[in-house]
């Protein structure tokens, strides 16, 4: 039987054997703090996916302006349309995200105590919470323009509102405007496939609210009549009409007659 002092002393001569130096304390709270770290980067990271996948989504025009709903129906089903539409891209970066998340938390002190369904499920949430509050201020809107504009391949990854307005044969342009000649009637735009074009203006409906200004990104209904030259029927901005603030009518006072005015 071995005698606990000479249990110790083979302990403490394995010990010098294999050169062991005792871990210091602050290693295990950096490692606990970057599990935390770790995890709450990608909780706000999955926020921000989140945020811009709801701006893809409720950027398109069927949620909201139906009057164009009639030329979106003559060119594939409503559903069709909808399931296209939803950006799987952004969903993906959710869940990869929230898998690191989960990874993260689980490795710290108590995060083993929790079940899995909980931890992903609170992730979700956060993150959810989190991509509300970025959009009040357009974060997602932000990211998705800066893609759109900037990496031609996100152009492929998403079916986004864009793609509906770069069909200028079937009569649907959008852009951002470049130039704007009041004198001669005529806007210049670049499309969403970084292409130039005249729109020839004289006569079109400008809808309430618009304002062409070089920057604005606008939406046109129209004819190709050349090449690169396009007649606009209808012009309205790109936002949706619920970021508009509503135009205050201005109250007009009743008109005295000369015998109000009479001095009794």
């Amino acid at each position: 039987m071995i005698m606990p002092k000479d249990r110790s002393k083979s302990i403490l001569e394995e010990i010098e054997k294999r050169h062991a130096v005792p871990i210091p304390r602050w290693h295990f709270v950096l490692q606990r703090f970057g599990f935390w770290l770790l995890a709450a980067i990608s909780v706000l990271t999955g926020s921000i996916a989140m945020a811009t996948a709801i701006y893809v989504f409720i950027d398109n025009d069927f949620i909201q302006d139906h009057q164009y709903i009639d030329l979106f129906l003559a060119e594939r089903p409503l559903i069709a349309d909808i399931v296209e539409s939803i950006p799987y891209i952004w969903l993906a970066a959710l869940a990869l995200f929230t898998i690191v998340a989960y990874f993260g938390f689980r490795h710290t002190k108590t995060g083993y105590r929790y079940a899995t369904t909980k931890v992903i499920a609170g992730a979700l949430f956060a993150s959810l919470l989190l991509s509300i509050g970025l959009n009040t201020i357009d974060v997602g809107k932000y990211i998705h323009r800066y893609l759109i504009e900037n990496l031609h391949v996100y152009n492929k990854l998403v079916y986004a509102n864009e793609h509906r307005w770069t069909h200028a044969e079937k009569g649907l342009l959008g852009g951002k405007i470049i130039q704007y000649q009041k004198e001669k009637h005529i806007l210049v735009i670049r499309d969403f496939n970084k292409n130039i074009w005249q729109i020839d203006i004289n006569g079109t409906e400008v809808r309430p609210g618009t304002r062409l200004l070089p920057g604005r990104q606008v939406k046109i209904t129209g004819v190709v009549i050349a090449t690169q030259t396009f007649k606009a029927y209808t012009i309205q901005g790109w936002s949706k009409r619920y970021h508009k603030r509503p135009v205050p009518v201005p109250k007009i006072a009743p008109i005295k007659t000369v015998k109000d005015t009479l001095v009794p």
